[in-house]
């Protein structure tokens, strides 16, 4: 039986960390979407360096990323 599975990726590029969200719908585990995720990325970006992967469900996901907006945060330089 295949998941739903929402993979967070935190990457760090010129000193600065950065958050992607990547979700997946072909794998039946999250640690096989997590390896994907991070095979994937180091593939196209070879000068980012994968510093943390977290899977979680979209229920869970949804909580901590969007009603938190976590991502959405802007730095004030």
């Amino acid at each position: 039986m295949v998941s739903w599975f929402v993979v967070t990726l935190w990457f760090e590029y010129n000193n600065k960390l950065h958050m992607q969200h990547h979700s997946s719908f072909t794998h039946d585990t999250c640690k096989s979407a997590a390896f994907k995720v991070i095979e994937d990325f180091k593939t196209n970006n070879s000068k980012k360096t994968i510093k943390a992967v977290k899977c979680n469900d979209p229920v869970t996901w949804f909580k901590k990323y969007r009603l938190n907006k976590w991502d959405q945060v802007k730095d004030k330089e």
